[in-house]
């Protein structure tokens, strides 16, 4: 029952017997008036006889209600006097599983109540008080109670103290104190109060989850190291390969005898530039999963990055797509590193280009956001796909198509991995996209990096 049911609980008793009461000397005048009545000489007579004994029933009633009414106040005065009693707060303590105590500055048990006996491993309050002598035996690193003392000198409190304590049978748990310092007039601490609860599966869930991000960092550490050597020991005959077949193909040392020759020229050096790009990337996304790449910033022109990463995609062919670049002329400078920058844009520009079909457009835009941002969108009329599908476009090495054959090439890290790298820059990366109408990819840095011109006052 709650304090407002105890509280209320009289008004309802007095209610109820005050009608009752009521009712019934009403029906007692009445019955007296009608049993009076014959006996009377007139009719006005009976008259009187009855109202007069309506008038005392109506006058007892009265008296009987304010009986209970003083009934109900004392019966109200005594329910208060319960929920305030010291005793049942006492009694709430004992059986309580928190832990409670009372202790001096030396670490004597003054107050300990059963929770506090429970936690600690004992049977009983008493068995505790008798047996502990100074609480500052109770824990595991005997520093933990100077450090609590000048917590308590400090502030006069300690909140979440968590610490390493011995239970009675020499087994260990975690506990978390949130304590105050009572002091006297003269400011001395008298005694510490507070609560203990046992927190070791909190302890142990976090220390196990510690562990696994250490684990996991650790590991891809050592990935980002091995993929580094693989990658160095790939590129270092690679780029010889693209070095020579490029010498070769701009006939640096003479012409090529065979045409046939300088097509396969060609093909070499292009392919191999294809595969080193594809280590690069696979590199740089191991990194960034090791937390292992940092960022060389400087100013950049939006508009100007636009320009550079559609050109570096179309790489000097005429692509079979329509380009727009729509970027103010008063557009905010971008603080961000310009390498990685492009590599974002070539990789979202390169993927709407591979999904957008002859004929089709694709534009790269820069707007303010409406938190001071910069966003950058790529937008295409391409095949797009369906809502559910994007996340799973944006998971490494996930192809939408899995099949051997698939219609378009790609190993599935330019999405994710131009999502990896603006997020190294603070921002977020979002894709809108429906089958058949095309797909938008906003690049959304955060206000931080716009750069303002300032403005000149005369």
């Amino acid at each position: 029952m709650s304090n407002a049911e105890i509280e209320a609980e009289p008004s309802k008793v007095l209610a109820t017997f005050g009608r009752r009461t009521f009712v019934a000397s009403v029906a007692l005048g009445l019955g007296v008036g009608l049993a009076l009545a014959p006996l009377t000489f007139t009719q006005y007579g009976a008259a009187i006889a009855i109202f007069f004994s309506v008038g005392c029933a109506v006058f007892a009633g009265r008296r009987a209600m304010q009986a209970e009414a003083r009934t109900a106040e004392v019966e109200r005065s005594l329910w208060q006097q319960k929920l305030t009693d010291r005793g049942s707060h006492q009694a709430l303590i004992e059986r309580s599983l928190t832990g409670f105590y009372r202790s001096t500055y030396d670490g004597r048990l003054l107050i300990a109540n059963r929770g506090l006996a429970a936690i600690l491993g004992y049977e009983s309050a008493e068995q505790l008080k008798a047996e502990v002598r100074n609480v500052a035996r109770l824990y595991v690193d005997p520093n933990q109670r100077e450090q609590f003392h000048v917590l308590m000198r400090g502030d006069h409190v300690a909140r979440n103290f968590v610490s390493q304590v011995r239970r009675r049978d020499g087994s260990t748990i975690w506990i978390a104190e949130n304590a105050l310092a009572v002091p006297d007039h003269d400011g001395q601490v008298l005694y510490y109060e507070g609560t203990v609860e046992d927190v070791t599966a909190r302890r142990n869930s976090e220390e196990a989850a510690l562990r696994v991000m250490r684990e996991s960092r650790d590991a891809a550490r050592s990935k980002a190291a091995f993929l580094a050597a693989v990658s160095h020991e790939l590129k270092t005959p690679l780029n010889a390969v693209i070095g020579f077949a490029d010498v070769i193909r701009q006939e640096m040392f003479g012409p090529i005898g065979n045409e046939r020759y300088r097509d396969y020229v060609v093909d070499i050096h292009e392919n191999g530039r294809r595969l080193l790009n594809k280590i690069n990337d696979i590199l740089d996304l191991t990194r960034l999963e090791g937390h292992l790449m940092e960022l060389d910033e400087d100013t950049i022109r939006v508009a100007d990055a636009l320009d550079n990463a559609k050109n570096v995609v179309a790489d000097g062919k005429t692509l079979p797509v329509e380009f727009g670049v729509d970027v103010p002329a008063d557009f905010p400078m971008l603080r961000a590193d310009p390498k990685r920058l492009q590599q974002m844009l070539v990789h979202v520009v390169s993927n709407a280009v591979k999904f957008t079909g002859p004929g089709g457009r694709i534009v790269l835009a820069g707007k303010l956001a409406a938190d001071g941002g910069i966003c950058i969108y790529v937008l295409d009329t391409g095949l797009g796909m369906r809502p559910e599908l994007v996340k799973q476009a944006m998971q490494p090495f996930k192809q939408l198509d899995a099949r051997l054959e698939r219609a378009f090439e790609g190993l599935g890290l330019g999405l994710p991995l131009a999502s990896a790298l603006l997020r190294l820059h603070g921002g977020q990366f979002s894709i809108h996209s429906a089958l058949g109408v095309g797909t938008e990819v906003n690049l959304h840095f955060p206000p931080e990096r716009t750069l303002r011109p300032l403005k000149l006052t005369a």
